[in-house]
């Protein structure tokens, strides 16, 4: 295990030794990190960042990790967790949010100030900053399409992308390529009467309530073209499919719920086995749109 944060140089940052990726992860599954850290301004955020990278430490930038699968057992990775780097801030239609705000702190702070345009959010339980990494959205409206542009860390230095530097498409952006750690966007929204906002983030509220409780990291596989993977998995008779305490739900058959103290083992083999059987039935290769950690 690292010791390196017991120096003087990781003194000023918020951290917290071990972090157990189970007591986190909306799946509750996964192993131990040495150190998470806890930046809360993009000062902190930039120093902390160089520090582990001039010191050959590996990191996994996190938000809510909701979307994501942490590994069983040690990690060779710290955590930076980008959760308290909070805020709105307000500039005629653009709204500068950072990347630790959560999709439910931007709705709250859209409501206040009459902005329309991201209720497509309401209730994924994400942070900005993972939901502009992956390009969150439902039933065809995206984050990417409201993105003006994106600040980041590259290589040392701050960045602005525009939204064609984004690489926006479907669960899918540019910084999924590596080595970017965003830190703020600006989002292009709409003024709008609050009764219109709130009948928009009710309907998309409605929508979500079907969707299966428990522990589990949303949808697993993005939908093929021309396909839905939720039907294709249900159609191919997986509903109910268990390895450990793993198992698809039977409410939705594009979630894997930890049913009974699934591992990360359980959850990887059970994905292998709902990819295989439905490439075998279909032959259509299944791809996840959730993150691995190792």
């Amino acid at each position: 295990m690292y010791t390196f944060f017991q120096t003087e140089k990781y003194a000023r940052f918020t951290k917290e030794t071990p972090y157990a990726f189970a007591g986190h992860s909306s799946i509750g599954v996964g192993g131990i990190a040495a150190a998470a850290f806890s930046p809360t301004t993009e000062e902190e955020t930039v120093a902390l960042i160089t520090a582990l990278e001039q010191d050959g430490v590996p990191f996994h930038v996190l938000g809510n990790l909701t979307n994501v699968l942490p590994a069983d057992g040690v990690s060779k990775r710290v955590v930076v967790s980008m959760k308290k780097l909070r805020g709105v801030q307000k500039n005629g239609n653009l709204l500068s949010v950072r990347a630790g705000t959560t999709a439910g702190a931007l709705l709250a702070e859209c409501k206040r100030l009459r902005l329309s345009g991201a209720e497509f959010l309401t209730g994924i339980p994400c942070t900005v900053g993972g939901a502009l990494y992956m390009n969150a959205g439902v039933g065809g409206a995206y984050i990417g399409k409201i993105v003006e542009s994106v600040t980041a860390l590259y290589d040392g230095q701050i960045i602005t992308l525009t939204q064609a530097d984004c690489g926006y498409a479907y669960k899918h952006s540019a910084f999924m390529q590596g080595g970017f750690v965003i830190l703020r966007a600006d989002l292009r929204l709409s003024n709008e009467k609050i009764e219109i906002i709130q009948d928009r983030i009710r309907d998309f509220d409605e929508r979500r309530k079907h969707l299966p409780k428990g522990k589990s990291m949303g949808c697993v596989f993005k939908n093929p073209k021309n396909a839905v993977a939720g039907r294709l998995i249900e159609n191919a008779g997986l509903k109910g499919m268990r390895v450990g305490g793993a198992v698809v739900s039977r409410e939705h058959a594009n979630f894997i719920i930890n049913d009974n103290h699934a591992t990360a083992r359980d959850i990887k083999k059970l994905i292998a086995l709902v990819k295989n059987a439905v490439f075998a039935q279909y032959k259509i290769n299944l791809e996840e749109e959730i993150r691995y950690l190792d």
